[in-house]
């Protein structure tokens, strides 16, 4: 990969009481939770993920992709969807609880050199990472546009999208949806859902990044990289499109992992070498791999 600067080794993770700083309900059953862990949320990357201990009495912590970090105030973002027994102990959490989790965990995205062109990509609460990713690439001077797929009412505060970033086509003029908080730091971003939904581009996510890869002019399509998270069928299908276009890109896998530093190899992922494939952790190793890497045929 020449396309992105070297990624340093996994940071060494550690033990944390975070306290609960707000725990806010979004639409969709989804949730916003901040918690302030002190210094260790300067070692804090866009990939980076946290097991959780939702509760002493359940077995395994849960892990989730990290939305944001701020360094100065020590605090964490985690954006989650109430799913089972775990999330919904989370749901519960008020301000001022203390809460254990392990971090940081994995391996983070890799920057890209200069003078790219950025496409991330999201399906469900695979924004949380891309989300992280959008905001740190505009600190590095990049302008990334994203494509961010979701089948429920938006829990995320929406506004009438800015049209410059994504061509002017009638795809995107009419689906003007776009999330404002990425707005307000300059990410032009659009919606999708299968659902036909007034504001949202109606179909796949990744119709929306062909749509978008279409339309662009050639000097733009041809430097364009590409980030993504979200399940797996979604991950396959942005590897046939950047396939299809000959560009580069990184994928953060979404996997439910056990212990999430490598001991119970319970969250592996088929990647390719030069003899053929073999099974990587996802968790050490990952979460964030060259799409080119995943043998996807392998899934």
């Amino acid at each position: 990969m020449t396309t992105f600067e070297h990624c340093s080794l996994r940071d060494i993770a550690q033990s944390v009481v975070g306290q609960v700083v707000f725990n806010r309900t979004l639409p969709g059953e989804h949730g916003l939770l901040r918690l302030r862990v002190g210094k260790v949320a300067r070692r804090v990357m866009p990939g980076h993920f946290v097991q959780v201990i939702c509760d002493p009495g359940l077995t395994l912590p849960r892990p989730f992709s990290l939305m944001d970090a701020d360094a100065e105030k020590g605090t964490v973002d985690l954006f989650y969807r109430v799913v089972g027994v775990g999330t919904g102990i989370m749901a519960s959490w008020k301000g001022g609880e203390e809460i254990r989790l392990l971090m940081p965990l994995g391996r983070p995205f890799m920057w890209p050199k200069a003078k790219v062109n950025v496409l991330l990509i999201a399906g469900g609460a695979g924004l949380a990472p891309v989300h992280f990713l959008a905001r740190r690439l505009v600190e590095r001077k990049f302008a990334p546009v994203m494509a961010w797929g979701i089948e429920t009412e938006s829990p995320m505060m929406t506004i009438e999208a800015r049209m410059d970033g994504f061509p002017l086509d009638v795809a995107f003029v009419d689906s003007p949806e776009a999330l404002a908080a990425l707005d307000a730091v300059g990410v032009s971003s659009r919606l999708a859902s299968m659902v036909a939904t007034p504001g949202r581009f109606h179909g796949y996510v990744t119709d929306l990044a062909e749509q978008y890869l279409i339309h662009s002019p050639e000097e733009v399509r041809r430097r364009t990289v590409v980030y993504a998270c979200g399940p797996t069928p979604m991950l396959q299908a942005v590897h046939r499109l950047v396939e299809r276009f000959g560009l580069e890109g990184q994928v953060s896998l979404e996997e439910r992992m056990a212990c999430g530093f490598g001991v119970c190899a319970a969250c592996v992922a088929p990647v390719r070498t030069e003899t053929g494939w073999t099974y990587r952790k996802i968790c050490t190793d990952g979460p964030v791999f060259p799409i080119a890497d995943i043998a996807w045929e392998k899934y």
